[in-house]
């Protein structure tokens, strides 16, 4: 009698860089599915906290938002033009997505004039990453959505549909964990690239997106982030994954603590010649001792080298159309 040969063990993939972009692109394709089954989003932002700082980007429905807002201003942003084309073979395949769009000043009348155009551009794969299966891995199942093989090992009505999955499912790999973790074996496999049903949905709404952001002025970026974040429709990613959807308060520091955390180092924290700037900005008359400490604050804890841009747009924005008050003047 032959000797039965021990089961290879899979080991599992080493996890990719956290990126916080390419995190918040998922958020989008998340919510693009939600769209696509009738569910809308009230997600404006996203913040990814990262070792003391903080990178803050607008969603899809945050870029809706600031077009809104441009068209209360006699702005309108259209899309013009969207073409794209699909390179690579098999499963390697990716599309190539490039949308135009200009924005026009729009007469009370209903006359336009074209003020710039620009183009978005989005490379969207056609197959999803291999992903882990564990027993902490999600099953792929609309009757279990977001419940995890290990839920569904712990009462008889799960196992019963993993004993399905074990026969029926028409993956080899989730077949053959299936079975495996039926038996009581504690493993690790992974699951295939899987064909995205909505790949041209997505690459197209994510060119047309960053085309469309491309046109939003600074200041109007930086209302809507700071909106969003006072009304609770800032989602907040931890490294560890845990997200939040509420609003933030910070509490007033004292000048010298703000200075401290200001040139805290890291990746994505502000550059000295930015700091500078924006402390500059933030001195002007024009602004009420409240308005400094709130901008110093958000210098001080919330700042980034990609957030402190829009930030400082806007600051320059109020020196150069407020008037400086006098002493003793009223805010009011």
């Amino acid at each position: 009698m032959s000797e039965s040969m021990p089961r290879p063990v899979e080991t599992p993939a080493e996890p990719k860089p956290w990126d916080p972009f390419q995190l918040m692109d998922r958020m989008d394709e998340e919510a693009f599915r939600k769209e696509l089954e009738g569910v809308a989003t009230t997600d404006l932002v996203y913040v990814v906290r990262e070792s003391g700082q903080e990178v803050v980007g607008l969603s899809k429905s945050g870029v809706d938002e600031c077009c809104m807002a441009l068209v209360s201003q006699g702005q309108v942003i259209r899309e013009e033009d969207l073409q794209y084309e699909v390179i690579g073979d098999g499963e390697d395949r990716e599309a190539l997505f490039k949308v135009k769009a200009a924005r026009f000043a729009v007469s009370p009348s209903g006359q336009d004039v074209r003020l710039d155009q620009v183009i978005g551009v989005k490379r969207q794969p056609l197959y999803y990453e291999p992903v882990q299966l564990a027993l902490e891995a999600r099953v792929p199942s609309k009757k279990y959505r977001g419940k995890t093989y290990r839920e569904l090992l712990n009462n008889a009505e799960g196992r019963d549909y993993l004993t399905w999955m074990a026969e029926n499912f028409n993956e080899p790999a989730i077949r053959d964990f299936v079975r495996q973790i039926l038996a009581g074996e504690e493993v690790v496999g992974q699951r295939g690239r899987q064909l995205n049903p909505h790949w041209y949905e997505h690459g197209a709404m994510k060119a047309a997106r960053n085309a469309r952001l491309r046109l939003i002025p600074g200041n109007v970026r930086a209302q809507i982030i700071a909106a969003a974040r006072q009304s609770g429709q800032a989602r907040v990613i931890e490294p560890q994954g845990t997200a939040s959807a509420q609003p933030e308060r910070v509490a007033a520091r004292g000048v010298a603590e703000r200075s401290e955390a200001v040139g805290r180092p890291g990746p994505y924290s502000p550059t000295d010649k930015q700091v500078a700037f924006y402390q500059r900005l933030a001195d002007s008359p024009v602004f009420t001792e409240d308005e400094r400490n709130r901008a110093l604050d958000w210098l001080a804890t919330k700042a980034t080298r990609q957030t402190i841009k829009d930030q400082i747009d806007w600051l320059k924005r109020q020196v150069e159309t407020r008037k400086p008050r006098r002493v003793g003047e009223s805010a009011a």
